[in-house]
């Protein structure tokens, strides 16, 4: 096994442990001196990300920092990730029609609900966590790692990497055996196969870590809005 398949594997392996594990044990410190449920909950969730950040920029910070000084052009750049998002926008979108006329329901997922009633009592933890934290992390995961292993097979290397992205996003209710939820995959799977295709069309990760920021960006700036109107 190479050095680089090592790290990935234990990367992926850190992923799995920091969203699964570690929060729980993590909750159960921060309970001895925390009352608060939410606070406890944004905490652990803080301590998984900076975990992740820390374990992938220690593995792969050269090759992250090689990529971004390939960027010669902000103005190329900028215009791409925006043409990235759009495609992201219109996957999102077309993937809510389809879970639409399946459910006849217009609510979220559970994972993003969480996520939103969370925000609502820490808008700055949570906002940095998912607009700086979570596009390094994920996209370092599931592109960086998964998706070029099988570059040699680019739709296998998309189509596996956003399965597995739109998985990690809802088997918190396949576990407790919410199987309704489950149903959001599709629309992970989507955004995940935009991002998945940014990447391979660029070879670089800082495209889909762009394109990933910029949602994570237009969603909490929704979340925080409409929690200032209802308020």
């Amino acid at each position: 096994m190479n050095l680089r398949l090592t790290k990935s594997t234990v990367l992926i392996f850190t992923y799995i442990f920091a969203m699964f594990l570690l929060p729980y044990l993590s909750c159960q410190m921060l309970a001895t001196f925390c009352t608060s449920e939410v606070d406890i909950q944004v905490y652990a969730n803080l301590i998984s990300y900076l975990v992740l950040v820390i374990v992938s920029l220690l593995f792969f910070g050269s090759e992250i920092a090689k990529q971004f000084k390939q960027i010669t052009s902000a103005k190329h750049f900028i215009k791409h990730i925006l043409i990235g998002w759009l495609l992201l926008l219109a996957a999102s979108y077309v993937a809510g029609f389809i879970i639409l006329f399946f459910t006849q329901s217009s609510e979220s997922s559970v994972n993003q609900q969480v996520l939103t009633d969370l925000m609502a009592f820490h808008p700055i933890l949570m906002g940095g966590m998912t607009i700086l934290c979570a596009p390094l992390v994920e996209e370092v995961v599931f592109r960086l790692t998964i998706m070029r292993g099988l570059l040699k097979h680019p739709w296998v290397a998309i189509l596996l990497s956003s399965f597995l992205f739109g998985l990690i996003h809802v088997i918190s209710s396949l576990l407790i055996g919410n199987f309704a939820d489950c149903i959001y995959i599709i629309q992970y799977m989507a955004m995940g196969g935009a991002l998945g295709y940014v990447y391979y069309r660029h070879q670089n990760i800082w495209y889909s870590i762009g394109v990933h920021a910029i949602q994570n960006t237009f969603s909490t700036v929704i979340v925080i809005l409409l929690s200032l109107l209802t308020a």
